[in-house]
């Protein structure tokens, strides 16, 4: 998700965040970034906390792979 609807979105993983609750961030111009959301997917499906059609999990799918895009054109 871009920063600004992230953070528009009242129902945004940010924004339902507990006031002290840790938060990992991860940019898009992070090389790395790709292979750790697909260690999160993949993760979460082997703890059986999501499936593969979960808004969750095909949100962080379209994101790695417009992430993954956007390296490889630079």
């Amino acid at each position: 998700m871009r920063k600004s609807k992230e953070l528009a979105d009242p129902n945004s993983c940010l924004n339902k965040a507990g006031e002290d609750e840790m938060l990992f961030v991860l940019l898009g111009r992070d090389k790395a970034a790709p292979a750790a959301v697909h260690a999160w997917v993949l993760e979460r499906l082997r703890l059986g906390l999501n499936t593969l059609d979960d808004p969750k999990i095909v949100e962080a799918m379209n994101w790695m792979e417009e992430v993954a895009r956007t390296h490889s054109q630079t």
